[in-house]
């Protein structure tokens, strides 16, 4: 799990504060993707029944789907596509739910989004990053290990001609430099 972060401070992070957009999500979808970000499964089982749409996006497209996955909170994502949440959405950048829970050490989220049928070598808009070469800059060894299991192609690369390797490379994490050396098969 990352350190407490509040929605706004993640979408500060991200360099995308909604308060600077210019159309904002109803109060309903604003707390529903509050909520997804937290992980308050009760809540946003709650906002759905009361007639939430669960794939209401910020105004950067960013879904609540996508704030659980960031966050790594497993049961949130799945109640969120039980209830029809569109695997694929992609925000303004081209970002997937896959990608944004390969960014942190959500094995089991990342696992369960691919078991759904999630795209694994889809590359985003903003200079071609992918779910592998998200996780292996960010040295999410068992992340990249899973992606690898279902077919994440270490050989793609960025806008700038960077792989996955080279980013776990210039970020110091040898045990994934050496997986990507070595991938397993896919399964």
């Amino acid at each position: 799990m990352r350190p407490f972060v509040t929605l706004a401070v993640a979408l500060s992070l991200l360099a995308l504060p909604l308060a600077a957009q210019d159309a904002s999500p109803t109060s309903a979808e604003q707390a529903l993707m509050e909520s997804a970000f937290n992980g308050k499964l009760e809540e946003v089982q709650r906002l759905v029944a009361a007639g939430a749409v669960v794939d209401a996006a910020d105004p950067e497209q960013r879904t609540s789907l996508m704030w659980a996955a960031f966050n790594g909170h497993t049961p949130v994502v799945g109640y969120l596509l039980e209830k029809g949440a569109k695997l694929e959405a992609k925000d303004s950048n081209g970002r997937t739910a896959l990608m944004y829970a390969s960014s942190g050490p959500f094995a089991e989220t990342v696992e369960l989004l691919l078991n759904k049928g999630a795209e694994v070598n889809v590359q985003g808009k903003l200079e071609g990053f992918t779910a592998l070469m998200t996780a292996a800059s960010e040295g999410q060894l068992d992340v990249v290990r899973i992606l690898l299991a279902h077919g994440a192609d270490p050989a793609l690369e960025d806008e700038d001609g960077d792989t996955a390797k080279s980013f776990a490379e210039q970020n110091g994490h040898s045990p994934v430099v050496a997986l990507l050396e070595n991938p397993p098969a896919p399964s």
